[in-house]
């Protein structure tokens, strides 16, 4: 963006003077430290608890009973909180969840977008981060490194034969949501949130607009060039009322764009009164100061090497992504923050740090260590964005720029991010179709590789159900399209399959099967294999994820991490259970229209799947109790159908009423089940109960044996259970074998006693990457 364009915006780009800004202790000037409240010591009494219990007795929507709490707070936020969450319930469950444990709820806020070891959902996180910001902004501010710094330690794939290669680590978050936390701030729509929030997808909406306007012109066919002198078509001229119309309507979009500007600037003057905020807007400028002197740090040491030398490529996997996504001057995070002016100002309050004849500050305000004129803010800005983002953005090869500049056979298609992939596979397709083809087969022969592994797998799913034609269209079109189909199908594909590798690498899945819920509640397939082709369809409602994607999508994934024989399996349960098989020679489209082809009913008669189809096959073929499915995971909106008692679970008073006992014996389907198990002489097996929606319902207590809670979109959750065979065998280590059977039953009975839902939630936020996180007021 040229500094004449920037000159003719009507954004005011100016800040007012703020010297925490270049104080390291910001945080202590405006927030000063105050005492962590003492944990109240809790005083129980049993006829208060056995109280306590029995209120929170529940249905679910389908009359089952159920309960509402698992008599942990925090357990209760880790397994409900999901992008269904808004205040005031979100709210409710965090405090609730902070009086009980500050340390343990804070590692769950975090879990809550962590990309790579949690939910991955950002949404949810910045409201659980507007709650902790309105009501703990220190720790809050303080912890704003954890989103984007490495700490998710991991190793780089050797070579076979060699060993292991340390290599950087993953950031929970990224930078972005740095940009994002604080417009939403800024905007007031941080804490509190009753619905998404206005900002964030406008801008996506902006985003998806401008991206389909792209892709709708790149289909046009290019029109036919003029040859060297012929006459130009004469353009027939317009009304003079229409040229004046529309000169009063510009000048009206004007009037409002500046007013718009003016109101902006004014609430961000007033925000930045507030120390709370002030504070946490020093904390983000510095965060992207900071790193970013050390990527032109980087950025020299790399051009001092020359081309070919060994250490280029270890030296530029040294730059991080915070120029790719620092505040570019003029577009959405600046325009309602000028936070690009504040990045800007510390840059060139540190640069005797990074300037060289490479990066040389304009020589009008270097006179000056804190420039506060609009015109030295405007040349700041220009030098910010033309010789500091701009030069890091093309070293480290950042996509979208080349896009833009139409430079599309530069771009490096196996250093392209997921997300960019995911939505600009047409718009590759259509600009550089043989190279981009060249590439996908080249991922598919192994010889290179496609970004995948930060995805949700229910976007790959959503993606795969809207890949179509349309016959209506002329047969050169449908030509193109089916083509383009096919290679939009290959990305998904490759996509899911390096989603899949990077969770294996966590470890593997044994004796265990999914359980997806395909009932009624769970919503449709079919809505989004139309969708795509719909226009009527709601941006609203198109946001929305219905259970059934996710559920389909993580039974498809857990299937094909499982270790055979229980590998491409699963069993999915409505009116009637039915077990189901994949093919993994199949692509994934093939085998999601595979699974729709099962007669799924409305019901959610979840004990159905034990009762009338594994115990009864159990007992019919003799298997033996070691036989058994271990472990089972629930993927369902937890609105299960009502078991009907049997007769020995009534009391009767004699007069026919038979309610007593029922009041006093609270069976969810999990007790049943658990009952049925006992009675047929098998053990129960684990179940993970993973919750894909706001129901609010839960099967057991925080301490029930053989019993996991989840909740969320996300496989990274799926790591919490991969990987225990190299746990146990290190804890082996040193130790006399006492004898198979012994040594075995007795593992299996200590691994009981520890998988409950509480164990396993500290084991999931017991991680290292969570370690670096501090609660301070």
């Amino acid at each position: 963006m040229t500094s004449n364009s920037v000159a003719q915006s009507a954004q005011d780009i100016t800040l007012p003077n703020i010297p925490e800004l270049y104080d390291p202790n910001f945080l202590d000037a405006l927030l000063p430290v105050s005492k962590v409240a003492a944990a109240i010591e809790t005083v129980t009494n049993p006829m208060l608890d056995a109280l306590k219990v029995h209120s929170h007795r529940t249905h679910t929507e389908n009359s089952a009973q159920a309960l509402s709490s698992t008599e942990s707070a925090s357990l209760d936020a880790f397994s409900q909180l999901g992008s269904w969450s808004f205040s005031p319930d979100l709210d409710k469950s965090l405090f609730a969840a902070w009086d009980e444990d500050p340390e343990l709820t804070l590692k769950l806020i975090w879990n809550l977008r962590s990309i790579h070891e949690g939910k991955n959902d950002r949404e949810v996180f910045y409201r659980a981060f507007g709650w902790l910001y309105k009501n703990h902004p220190r720790t809050a501010i303080s912890n704003l490194d954890q989103l984007v710094r490495a700490a998710i330690k991991k190793k780089s794939k050797a070579k076979e034969g060699s060993a292991p290669i340390d290599d950087s680590g993953l950031a929970h978050g990224y930078w972005k949501d740095l940009l994002n936390i604080l417009a939403l701030a800024n905007l007031n729509q941080l804490a509190d949130v009753k619905k998404a929030p206005a900002f964030l997808h406008s801008a996506m909406e902006r985003t998806e607009g401008s991206r389909k306007r792209a892709a709708k012109k790149d289909k046009k066919p290019d029109s036919k060039p003029r040859e060297p002198g012929e006459a130009t078509t004469p353009q027939k001229p317009l009304d003079p009322k229409q040229v004046e119309a529309n000169k009063q309507a510009q000048a009206k979009a004007r009037e409002s764009r500046d007013n718009k500007f003016k109101e902006s600037h004014a609430l961000l003057l007033k925000n930045l009164k507030d120390p709370k905020f002030l504070a946490l807007y020093v904390a983000v400028a510095r965060l992207f100061a900071d790193q970013l002197v050390e990527d032109l740090k980087t950025s020299q040491a790399l051009d001092q090497l020359p081309s070919g030398h060994e250490d280029r490529q270890s030296t530029l996997r040294k730059i991080s992504l915070a120029s790719k996504w620092a505040p570019t001057p003029l577009q959405s995070h600046d325009k309602v923050t000028n936070v690009s002016t504040a990045v800007a100002l510390l840059l060139n309050h540190n640069r005797d740090a990074v300037t060289t004849t490479k990066y040389r500050f304009p020589s009008s305000i270097t006179s000056q260590p804190n420039p506060e004129s609009a015109e030295q803010m405007l040349v700041l800005r220009s030098f910010f964005q033309r010789h500091i983002l701009t030069p890091l953005r093309a070293q480290t090869r950042v996509t979208e720029p080349l896009m833009t500049a139409n430079r599309w056979s530069s771009i490096q298609y196996n250093r392209v991010a997921s997300v960019c992939m995911k939505n600009n596979t047409e718009r590759f397709f259509m600009h550089d179709k043989d190279r981009f083809k060249d590439y996908l087969k080249s991922v598919e022969e192994q010889k290179t590789t496609i970004s995948g592994a930060t995805l949700l797998p229910h976007e790959l799913v959503k993606q795969a159900l809207q890949l179509s034609t349309n016959d209506k269209e002329s047969k050169a079109l449908q030509e193109v399209k089916k083509e383009l189909a096919e290679t939009q199908g290959k990305v998904i594909g490759a996509q899911w399959n390096t989603l899949v590798s990077n969770l294996r690498d966590s470890g593997t899945l044994d004796n265990c099967l999914a359980l997806c819920d395909v009932s009624g509640s769970m919503g449709s397939l079919e809505k989004y294999r139309s969708s795509g082709n719909s226009k009527s369809k709601s941006r609203k409602s198109s946001s929305a994820v219905e259970p059934i994607l996710p559920a389909v999508a993580l039974s498809l994934v857990l299937c094909q991490l499982a270790k055979p024989p229980f590998a491409n399996s699963f069993i999915t349960f409505s009116e009637e259970p039915k077990f189901a098989q994949v093919d993994p020679r199949l692509s994934l489209l093939e085998n999601i229209d595979s699974m729709c082809q099962e007669d799924w009913g409305m019901n959610t008669d979840f004990k159905a799947v034990f009762v009338d189809l594994l115990l009864p096959l159990a007992k019919k073929h003799n298997v033996k109790n070691e036989d058994m499915i271990k472990r089972l995971f629930v993927f369902s909106d937890m609105q299960f159908d009502a078991v009907e008692p049997s007769s020995e679970e009534y009391e009767s008073d004699g007069c026919g009423d038979r309610s007593g006992k029922v009041e006093a014996e609270w069976n969810t389907n999990h007790d049943v089940i658990s009952k049925a198990y006992k009675e047929a002489g098998y053990d129960v097996p684990q179940l993970v109960y993973w919750n894909l929606a706001g129901g609010g319902t839960m099967e057991v207590q925080h301490d029930r044996k053989g019993v996991a809670m989840m909740s969320g979109f996300s496989p990274g959750m799926l790591k919490v259970f991969m990987g225990e065979e190299a746990e146990e065998e290190a804890k082996d280590e040193g130790w006399v074998d006492v004898g198979k059977e012994e040594k075995a039953s007795a593992e299996e009975a200590k691994a009981d006693d520890k998988f409950t839902p509480l164990n396993i939630m500290k084991k999931a936020l017991g991680k290292a990457s969570y370690q670096g996180l501090k609660v301070l007021d």
